[in-house]
């Protein structure tokens, strides 16, 4: 079971990896610019683009801060878009997103929460449903 867990996050972290060169890609970015733009040593980039170091949770939260546009889930579970425009994404309270969300689309319930705080720890809340 050990082995199966560390096999699904290897693979997840390559996935991850194979997304942020992506974004690298649709914005024209060397592997130093990325860095630059991201706040990171150009080596950190650079060990993750070859595999040598898996991108660290700090490393995915400084790529979602710098690329507003990336959505978290498509970044680390590669799902849905990965560009969505703040026109698309409705704001919390905004009353024209509450009346379009209930027409002609599934119902959708939460699984779960992750908040990240600034110090680097995570707290998660799941759905009990």
């Amino acid at each position: 079971m050990y082995s199966e867990v560390l096999v699904y996050i290897c693979k997840t972290m390559d996935a991850i990896t194979e997304r942020l060169k992506k974004i690298m890609e649709d914005h024209d970015l060397s592997s130093s610019q990325m860095a630059d733009r991201i706040g990171v040593q150009r080596s950190a980039i650079s060990h993750i683009l070859s595999g040598r170091n898996k991108p660290s949770l700090d490393f995915v939260v400084k790529v979602l801060e710098s690329f507003p546009e990336v959505s978290s889930e498509w970044l680390l579970r590669g799902q849905n878009a990965e560009v969505a425009t703040h026109q698309e994404r409705p704001e919390i309270g905004d009353e024209k997103s509450v009346e379009t969300q209930g027409q002609n689309t599934p119902q959708k319930t939460v699984e779960k929460v992750l908040i990240l705080y600034t110090d680097k720890t995570v707290e998660e809340y799941r759905s009990r449903y």
